[in-house]
């Protein structure tokens, strides 16, 4: 494995653990793709189109959540105070 893979592996794993401790059940599906671009990143002979596609896609989930999430933490808040979560 080259250095830039293991870099990225090494830091999609890092990413993998921060999803863990912090946004488990927001982030889902983020961190399922994290996940597989970590496996297409440590594979011998990755396929590079397979893994830009999914650092892409998790890019734009990720600034997806980043817009939403003052939003979703003033729903939070709301429901929390009428007794609803």
């Amino acid at each position: 494995m080259t250095t830039d893979r293991k870099d990225l592996a090494t830091a999609l794993a890092a990413s993998l653990k921060a999803i863990d401790d912090d946004y488990t059940e927001e982030m889902r599906e983020l961190r399922a793709l994290f996940e597989e671009a970590r496996q297409e990143a440590e594979k011998d002979e990755p396929n590079g189109q397979k893994l830009k596609a999914l650092l892409s896609d998790a890019n734009e989930m990720a600034r997806t959540f980043a817009t939403l999430d003052p939003a979703w933490q003033a729903v939070q808040r709301v429901a929390r105070l009428f007794g609803i979560l």
